[in-house]
């Protein structure tokens, strides 16, 4: 089945939007276009407004598994500073053995 299409018109003087050089809109033009301020400003609205939204989709755990997590933190803490401390004394027991 064929479709018919019309034929592409290289023409731009044709169609006068595309002809001229993009202008600006006119609806856009006066202080909000011209004042940076105003776009760092609108930047930053938007910005703590996205935080605020994101802020009411946390789900916060429940005291008690806030509890078993802190304790896991402290006891992971607790081992890997044992561990380094007696790296270190070993190697500064071999440091000294040196002659």
């Amino acid at each position: 089945m064929a479709t018919k299409t019309r034929p592409r018109t290289t023409d731009r003087q044709s169609n006068p939007r595309q002809s001229s050089p993009r202008q600006p809109n006119p609806r856009q033009s006066g202080a909000r276009q011209a004042n940076p301020r105003f776009a760092r400003l609108a930047g930053l609205q938007r910005t703590v407004k996205d935080s605020i939204s994101e802020m009411k989709k946390i789900t916060w755990p429940d005291q008690e598994t806030t509890r078993n997590l802190t304790i896991v933190v402290i006891a992971i803490s607790l081992i890997l500073g044992l561990l380094l401390g007696g790296v270190d004394a070993l190697f500064v027991r071999l440091w000294q053995a040196m002659p």
